[in-house]
């Protein structure tokens, strides 16, 4: 999927807020000069926009383009407390107005909102100071809010079958294995860690990864072995031994199976850097 914000620089304008909507509110402005990230964090209502009509719920997000003329409406008895930050949007090489249709999504229904709450209240934070870096820093909040809808958006189209949870449960499984470096961890323990059966985990990291458990642990074992090779005196031996292969031949057949050549190739690699770096030094 190309990322549509390449090239793009967000600029922040005004107004921007945290609200708590007021009895009898409503919000019908004339057609924006401007774009609009407007996200429900709690409430109920509609938005119209030209002949579609949008339900409003908390963790709904909305991005309202320039011209766009919307009719919102909230639940007199479940009122709408609302984020809203207005911005431009730039072409950064030419430094003028974005001045294509934007493939970003027009709205988004986000379950799990803790995350994007939290950049959407670090922007605001931002914009009420007078940081240093100011611009730069709102652009990167900006575009890191948008690649969080974006892979929501792209999620639901590719239909993976996970709820947020579960996603979660599954990235700390990945951040464990990767913080042992692909050592044997058993899978007991693994699933001990977050709750759930070792069958069931196996399903539902190769649902949610693309790939089973124990493909992922040995291509972090190797990738961990890699860089033990390129940037430390281990030889392989030490390397076959801390990284729990039963034999050297073991760890030699593997990792030529995946990088393509034997660990010695690139442990002589290595060496001769080394080398090179005695010699400056001395």
């Amino acid at each position: 999927m190309k990322n549509p914000l390449n090239q793009m620089r967000f600029d922040y304008s005004f107004p921007y807020g945290k609200a708590k909507c007021e009895p009898g509110w409503n919000w019908c402005p004339q057609p924006l000069i401007d774009y609009d990230l407007w996200y429900v964090v709690a409430g109920k209502g509609q938005m119209q926009l030209g002949n579609e009509v949008i339900d409003l719920k908390q963790g709904t997000c909305c991005l309202v383009h320039p011209n766009d003329a919307p009719i919102i409406e909230q639940d007199p008895n479940d009122r709408f407390t609302v984020i809203f930050i207005h911005f431009q949007i730039m072409d950064q090489e030419l430094d003028q107005l974005w001045p294509k249709p934007t493939a970003l999504p027009r709205w988004t229904s986000i379950e799990d909102t803790f995350y994007f709450e939290g950049m959407l209240n670090r922007i605001l934070t931002i914009l009420d100071g007078n940081e240093l870096w100011k611009a730069e820093e709102f652009d990167c909040l900006m575009k890191l809010s948008l690649i969080h809808l974006l892979r929501l958006q792209a999620g639901e189209t590719e239909s993976v079958d996970a709820s947020p949870k579960q996603k979660q449960m599954i990235l700390q499984v990945v951040r464990f294995v990767r913080e042992q470096g692909g050592r044997r961890v058993p899978h007991s323990q693994l699933a001990e860690l977050v709750g759930l059966s070792p069958e069931y985990l196996g399903l539902l990291f190769k649902k949610v990864m693309g790939h089973s458990l124990k493909q992922y642990i040995t291509t972090t074992r190797l990738e961990r072995a890699m860089h033990l090779l390129t940037e430390t005196a281990m030889n392989v031996s030490q390397i076959a031994d801390v990284l729990g292969y039963s034999t050297v031949f073991l760890f030699s057949r593997q990792f030529k199976a995946h990088f393509g050549f034997p660990p010695s190739h690139f442990h002589q690699k290595s060496k001769h850097f080394v080398r090179i770096g005695q010699l400056a030094e001395d």
